[in-house]
């Protein structure tokens, strides 16, 4: 039995018939489109704005430093910004157009179609794992800092890690673009241009995961960095407490006397920088889940639901606010570098390796 149609109010075709592209989106209502069709158009100009900055104001070498290496931890910046400064550019004005006039401006078959979701997902992950590698460097630079060296700055270790960061996601994408998992093309049902089940493959439930790689990409591409950020950022505020317990233990056995106001200054000094360790992680943190969480539920939710309504509007709500990661990145990486400066401040007296 085929398909029945999606709406009996608008003369859309099946869901097995080729696209025209002359019918009306049904996936959201049309204030979700309008919300969404001016999100897109904002974070295109702002995530270009901010993301142009960012790549100019740390490509450029400063005035003397024309025989300096440049740090590692600049290199992971700039991927990031690459990323998703590609992302403002090649996707959202294509979002913007897609939600304002609640139709895909491409045929079905046609090329742009299919490589629309490789520039999508590939430009979101390459940025995710760039922003994951940036936590890692933080990771071993504060937590194992005879292991920066080693990591960071042997020759071809940083393009390698590089390398990876964008070979993984469109490596991934190669297989529903050449067909060997899945395939990429229209979905009548959110009027996109996607990561769809292979045609050859039924429609029991059982085989939707093995059919597609879009779930295992939401999966996958949510859990391995939630997990990396958070035993990151918990090894980073365990490995300062403990230096700091370590200081205090070592100024109470270097005297006997009361704490001096000199050393009860540097200890609330010490107090707060742990405070601001802590909500500065926890900012980090916050920003990741409300980027990521609510998509990667509705896609595993909703993504088999084959009604609009409010099922489609909290879907395209949850794309939203993934949209705003290319918009928030280049907050999370100040973020990231106030962190070095909070260790860095703790822990005066060690040794640790310079890093910008």
């Amino acid at each position: 039995m085929s398909d029945p149609p999606l709406t009996n109010h608008h003369p859309l075709l099946l869901v097995d018939q080729p696209f025209e592209p002359v019918e009306d989106g049904v996936f959201c209502s049309e204030e979700i489109s309008i919300v969404a069709a001016s999100s897109a158009t904002f974070i295109a100009v702002l995530g270009t704005i901010g993301n142009v900055t960012t790549l100019l104001a740390l490509g450029r070498r400063q005035p003397g430093s024309r025989n300096r290496r440049r740090q590692p931890t600049t290199d992971f910046v700039l991927s990031l910004a690459t990323a998703d400064l590609l992302f403002c550019i090649a996707v959202m004005p294509l979002m913007a157009l897609r939600y304002g006039r609640r139709r895909w401006p491409f045929l079905n078959d046609s090329l742009w179609c299919r490589l629309f979701p490789v520039a999508l997902y590939g430009t979101v992950a390459t940025s995710v794992l760039s922003l994951v590698a940036l936590t890692v460097n933080r990771y071993v630079l504060i937590v194992h800092p005879s292991w920066y060296s080693a990591v960071y700055r042997r020759p071809g270790m940083v393009p390698l890690q590089l390398a990876m960061c964008w070979a993984i996601p469109y490596g991934l994408m190669a297989l529903p673009l050449f067909e060997f998992w899945g395939r990429l093309g229209f979905d009548y049902r959110t009027f996109s241009c996607t990561v769809l089940p292979s045609v050859s493959v039924s429609n029991h439930a059982t085989s939707q995961f093995a059919a597609s790689p879009k779930k295992f990409i939401f999966i996958v591409g949510f859990a391995l960095p939630f997990c990396a950020i958070v035993l990151c950022y918990t090894a980073i505020i365990g490995a300062v407490r403990r230096q700091r317990r370590n200081m205090q233990r070592h100024a109470a056995k270097s005297t006997s006397a009361p704490m001096s106001p000199p050393n009860s200054s540097m200890a609330a000094n010490n107090d707060d920088d742990e405070r601001h360790l802590t909500r500065t992680t926890a900012a980090i943190f916050g920003c990741f889940m409300m980027c990521f969480l609510p998509l990667t539920i509705a896609n595993l939710l909703l993504e088999d639901k084959h009604s609009g309504g409010a099922g489609g509007d909290l879907q395209v709500l949850a794309s939203i606010l993934t949209w705003h990661s290319a918009v928030l990145n280049p907050f999370i990486y100040a973020l990231e570098m106030l962190i070095g400066r909070c260790c860095d401040a703790m822990a005066v007296g060690t040794e640790t390796p310079k890093d910008g």
